[in-house]
Parts: C-alpha cells; sequence; structure tokens
C-alpha cells in the first residue's frame, strides 16, 4: 500500500533506557537457554522439553522485534510508522493536536499496559496512562516525544531523533491540508512547494 511520496524520514534510535531493558531482556533469554541446553545434557530435561523451551525464547525475543517501530516517515498525506509486519498510517487530514512532550512527566507508576512492550525493543502498543487516558505508544525514546491526537480522540506518542522538525512539518501539513479539502485532486508537489514556504 502507497501512503504517499515520503518528504522526511527518521530511525526509532533506542534510547538509554530502552537499551538497557532490551539488554536484561536478551541476558535473561541467552542464561534460560544456556541453563535448558545443560540441563538436557545431564538428562534432566527431554528433547521435547529443550525444543519447547527453545521455542519459546525465541518467541520472545522475535515477535516483539517484528511489531517494535523501526523508522517514523512523513509524506505528503501523513505519517507512517514503520513495523515489519503492519504499518501504522496517520493522514494528517486526521491530526487535531500536536505536541513535543516530556513522557516522563506524563507517565506514572500506575499506568497500566493493556498490550504491547514496556521497554524491550521501546514502548509500544496500548496503555492507559492516568494522565492521558488511552495512548497508542510506538516510541524508542523517552527523552524525544511527539504527542498525536487525532480528530476521533485517539492518541499516539513517537519519538523520532528530531521532534522539532517532525512538529514543523506536521503542522505545516496540517494547515495545507485544511486549506486544500475543497479540491478534488491533491497535488503533492504543490503542496511541497507551500509547505517550504510555510516553513521559511
Amino acid at each position: 500500500m502507497s501512503f504517499g511520496h515520503e518528504i522526511y524520514v527518521s530511525k526509532a534510535s533506542m534510547g538509554l533506557s530502552v537499551k538497557i531493558l532490551t539488554s536484561i531482556v536478551f541476558l535473561l533469554v541467552a542464561m534460560l537457554v544456556l541453563a535448558s541446553i545443560h540441563f538436557y545434557f545431564e538428562d534432566r530435561f527431554s528433547s521435547e522439553v529443550l525444543a519447547g523451551i527453545l521455542g519459546i525464547a525465541v518467541c520472545i525475543i522475535v515477535v516483539p522485534y517484528m511489531y517494535a517501530p523501526k523508522m517514523y516517515v512523513l509524506t505528503h498525506r501523513g505519517l507512517v510508522i514503520r513495523r515489519i509486519l503492519n504499518d501504522i498510517f496517520i493522514p494528517y487530514s486526521e491530526m487535531k493536536n500536536v505536541d513535543i512532550i516530556s513522557y516522563e512527566k506524563q507517565s506514572t507508576a500506575t499506568d497500566i499496559k493493556l498490550w504491547g512492550s514496556s521497554g524491550f525493543y521501546g514502548f509500544f502498543g496500548q496503555f492507559k496512562m492516568i494522565k492521558l487516558g488511552y495512548v497508542n505508544l510506538y516510541l524508542t525514546d523517552i527523552k524525544k516525544c511527539l504527542l498525536i491526537e487525532k480528530v476521533n480522540g485517539e492518541k499516539y506518542i513517537i519519538s523520532p531523533e528530531k521532534p522539532d522538525m517532525f512538529l514543523r512539518i506536521i503542522k505545516g501539513y496540517m494547515k495545507l491540508r485544511g486549506r486544500e479539502r475543497t479540491m478534488q485532486t491533491y497535488e503533492p508537489a504543490y503542496s511541497l512547494i507551500k509547505l517550504y514556504m510555510e516553513l521559511g
């Protein structure tokens, strides 16, 4: 599926806290695998048990990686959160508000993860946060957070490498989309020129 012409691309780089949490999980899984192999050679585990443990270990490592954000892409149509499985697309026309936020100030110890990851490869999935309500997290660095609120009330938090640049481009396109809603066709090149004029 085409999400439009790419305008700006940012990697979903891991921040320090995510790197630490991810390393800890890898270490624990490696210890589990090594211990299981050791017990197998001591005839304390059957081959079926070893295969089951190895299968679980692979799932723990691979499945979250497939759904973790890998890149954030701004096109002439909207924001694309790139993942190995199932990219997420948010059109500019559906965005109500965009702001840079402090994740540390918005998150609390009583926030609830409904599904997803709480630090392994990043923070992604759906969370119920005390201060923000239901939020879809797709971030890998808690120091660089951008909150996107849609017209329907849905909220997303991402972490591009340059949140300020993302904010300027998104707001510029939100203005353009608002002005061009009455147009029958949408001209990417025309809109890009208009955006550059808006951003100076």
